[in-house]
C-alpha cells in the first residue's frame, strides 16, 4: 500500500482489499465491527472503488463517496448492499450527502432492480457499530417479511 494514511490490515474472509486506507481510527473500528458481524459477507472500504453518489449544493455539482460498502446477508430475500458512512462529527454538508444517498440514490438503484437492494447508514459512535448493523439488518429483513 503507497499512502501516508493509517491503514487497517483486513481478514481476507470478510474483504478482498488487504488493507483499509484510514482516512480516521474510526474506520479501522468500523472494518473491526464488519469483520465480527455474523451476518456480514464481504465488504470493502471505498477508496479508489469508483463508487460516488453525485449531489448538489445550490448550483455545485459535488459527489458523495460513502466510506464502506457491505453485503449483509438478511435472510430469504438474498444479500443487501449497504453503503455506510463514518463521521465523528456533523459537517455541514452532511444533509445533502444523506438525501442523496439515501433518498435518491439507493431508491433509483432499488427501483431500477438490476443491481440488487441497496441501503444507507450513517454511524457516528464507535462503540455502536454493531448494533447499528443490527439494526438495518432487523429492518430490511422485516420490509422482506412484509412486502
Amino acid at each position: 500500500v503507497v499512502t501516508t494514511k493509517d491503514v487497517y490490515r483486513t481478514d481476507p474472509d470478510k474483504c478482498h482489499v488487504n488493507f483499509v486506507v484510514q482516512d480516521s481510527g474510526w474506520e479501522g473500528r468500523m472494518a473491526q465491527a464488519l469483520e465480527q458481524h455474523p451476518q456480514v459477507i464481504a465488504y470493502a472500504k471505498n477508496h479508489g472503488l469508483g463508487l460516488e453518489v453525485p449531489y448538489t449544493i445550490g448550483e455545485e455539482r459535488r459527489a458523495y463517496l460513502p466510506d464502506f460498502i457491505a453485503r449483509i446477508d438478511i435472510g430469504e430475500r438474498g444479500p443487501l448492499n449497504l453503503m455506510i458512512e463514518v463521521k465523528g462529527h456533523r459537517r455541514p454538508t452532511v444533509a445533502e450527502k444523506t438525501t442523496a444517498a439515501r433518498d435518491y440514490w439507493v431508491t433509483a438503484v432499488n427501483n431500477l432492480g438490476e443491481y440488487g437492494r441497496w441501503a444507507w447508514a450513517y454511524c457516528d459512535d464507535p462503540e455502536m457499530f454493531s448494533s447499528e448493523l443490527d439494526r438495518v439488518i432487523r429492518e430490511h429483513a422485516a420490509e422482506g417479511a412484509t412486502t
